[in-house]
């Protein structure tokens, strides 16, 4: 994906005249041009903006971010092995593990953004703990522990990052008959990291609910979860609002 310098200034909350500043004078940022000479900014580049977002926060001038990060690249690609910490995240699950689970999570978490912990780390775990729910012994009470785990970890990150989000509004929801929430609430979490405001509605959510939330936020996108059909509900039509899309997952 790529984004124009207009939608990455809503997504981050930094002026376009600072994102040209922090590319031509410290080199911070490298988008793409295009042939009218328009700039097209990366999810890594989107990524290193909340990094030095970070970084400011803690009163670093923007001069030394350049180098900074670039250390911090370094040691996070030598000492960051996905594979040998799922592997040793979900050893730890099968001995209910809450303390190594724990550890091996603020690890990540202290090299890497949430978003990145998510794609690689807490995606991949649920994924193998689903594909044994039937087969491993234990596998339904793991895939329950880890569950609730990650729940209070999403929890505790919302609320230390609310009312922070200021960019576009979108409405998210579990289709009726889905309860499990826990895909749709990280979907929140990166949502919000990436500045957008975020209704959540959780699971099991009828669809004409979802219409009238719709109606009295106009929000600027709907995002749908869920594995099974909505069933005999009645459809919606969303045609009043002016909305770009309406996603599904």
């Amino acid at each position: 994906m790529h984004y124009p310098i207009r939608t990455v200034s809503t997504m981050t909350g930094i002026k376009p005249v600072t994102l040209r500043a922090w590319e031509t004078r410290y080199g911070l940022l490298h988008p793409l041009r295009t042939e009218s000479g328009h700039r097209l900014y990366s999810d890594r580049d989107i990524e290193t903006i909340q990094r030095a977002l970070a970084l400011r926060a803690r009163g670093i001038p923007i001069r030394q971010v350049p180098a900074i990060l670039k250390q911090e690249t370094t040691t996070i690609e030598i000492g960051t092995n996905w594979q040998q910490s799922q592997d040793g995240m979900l050893a730890a699950i099968n001995e209910f593990n809450e303390a190594e689970i724990d550890r091996l999570y603020q690890r990540a978490m202290g090299l890497h953004p949430i978003t990145t912990v998510i794609g690689n780390l807490i995606e991949p775990v649920l994924r193998t703990l689903g594909d044994r729910w039937s087969s491993a012994q234990a596998g339904i009470a793991e895939e329950h522990f880890f569950r609730v785990y990650v729940s209070h970890k999403l929890e505790a990150r919302f609320q230390q990052q609310f009312g922070r989000a200021t960019g576009p509004l979108i409405v998210t929801a579990c289709l009726p008959r889905e309860s499990h929430e826990l895909g749709l609430s990280l979907f929140c979490l990166a949502a919000h990291e990436a500045n957008y405001r975020v209704v959540n509605l959780g699971a099991d959510t009828p669809l004409q609910q979802i219409e009238v939330v719709c109606r009295r936020t106009n929000p600027a996108a709907i995002v749908l979860a869920g594995l099974k059909s909505p069933g005999n509900e009645t459809p919606v039509s969303y045609t009043h609002l002016t909305l770009p899309t309406i996603y599904s997952v």
